[in-house]
């Protein structure tokens, strides 16, 4: 009787314990969370330090498994600002959520190379400081990378070299300086890094040469090489390629979200339309031109793919990021509805 009873509680104490593991939640999956847009609130983010976020990229970080908001921390809430210095001395911020829906802030990124401490860095500029400007990031390798604009100094005008400038990290906080990207000129700003075939390439605004955005290719993520003008129409920035829907797309900052599309990704970029370029928003802090875009493509709920833009909008010094999805109609055009998902309102005075 007694190894009966002995397997008796040693059954409930397996039953047990399998229930126990059963009730346990599984592990988050490494692929990406779906971004709910339709429930996306709007505003998106509004900066809890400075108000002024702007210049969003949203990647999924796989060591956290979190989706991380990279952003421009501008300064809106400057008191006694002189003319644009208040977009000057900025860190790059990052925001943090589990559904992209929710975000919440977890400071500025920490590193070497001024990235840290902005305005107390030693730079070049009129006043003590340097500036940091419009993040892009990458996962490559098990390594984070991002790519930044670092303007010399803290100025009141648009003066300033202004370089692109390589990191590397672990988990996407803390930072190590890899060095500064040789491109077409010491005035470039905006980067976004993709991939095709064997071949890294970045596209970026180049105000030396009329502020046309420019390719450069590399193989290694470190030399730069071949800088070659891509657009035919000037005056642009915040370049970003992705693939959506079978197609190549780049979209820019331009009098609105100018879109652009190509048979390889690379060149013979044909102008397709433009998006978010008035003040039709109803939904809070949307009913002004949108600017400097970042592209998330992700699964739709019916497998299908579905493309989301966050970008920024604006009122005097002070800036909000918004989400919207992009579409792509029967006759070939892009648009898009910033208002499919909002509640019946009025339009924001």
């Amino acid at each position: 009787m007694t190894w009966k009873i002995s397997l008796a509680i040693l059954a409930l104490f397996t039953g047990l314990a399998a229930a126990s593991m059963a009730a346990e939640p599984s592990a988050q999956p490494d692929a990406p969370v779906r971004i709910d847009i339709a429930h996306a609130p709007a505003p998106l983010f509004d900066d809890p330090v400075w108000h002024a976020a702007c210049d969003p990229f949203v990647i999924w970080n796989p060591v956290r498994k979190e989706w991380f908001m990279y952003y421009t921390q501008r300064r809106g809430t400057l008191t006694n600002s002189i003319r644009v210095d208040w977009v000057h001395g900025t860190a790059i911020a990052i925001a943090t959520s589990k559904d992209g829906l929710d975000w919440k802030y977890q400071g500025t990124c920490q590193g070497d190379h001024d990235l840290s401490e902005p305005l107390k860095a030693s730079g070049l500029g009129p006043e003590p400081g340097v500036t940091w400007w419009a993040p892009c990031l990458l996962y490559e390798g098990n390594t984070l990378h991002m790519w930044v604009v670092l303007v010399d100094g803290v100025y009141t005008n648009w003066q300033g070299q202004r370089h692109i400038v390589h990191f590397t990290s672990d988990d996407g906080m803390t930072w190590k300086y890899a060095g500064i990207c040789k491109l077409n000129s010491e005035r470039v700003i905006d980067p976004t890094v993709y991939k095709i075939k064997d071949t890294w390439y970045m596209v970026y605004k180049d105000e030396a040469a009329g502020s046309h955005t420019y390719r450069s290719e590399s193989k290694d993520l470190i030399e730069w090489t071949n800088p070659q003008q891509t657009d035919a129409d000037g005056s642009q920035e915040a370049p970003f390629v992705f693939h959506f829907k079978d197609s190549y797309w780049l979209i820019v900052d331009g009098s609105g979200l100018r879109v652009y599309k190509s048979p390889n990704g690379i060149d013979q970029w044909e102008y397709n339309m433009t998006v978010l370029g008035g003040n039709d928003g109803i939904r809070p802090r949307d009913g002004s031109v949108g600017h400097h875009p970042g592209i998330v493509v992700q699964s739709a709920p019916d497998g299908s793919e579905q493309c989301l833009v966050f970008y920024f909008t604006q009122q005097r010094n002070l800036t909000w990021l918004q989400l919207a999805e992009l579409e792509v109609g029967t006759d070939g055009k892009m648009f898009c509805n910033r208002n499919k998902y909002a509640p019946a309102a009025q339009p924001e005075k």
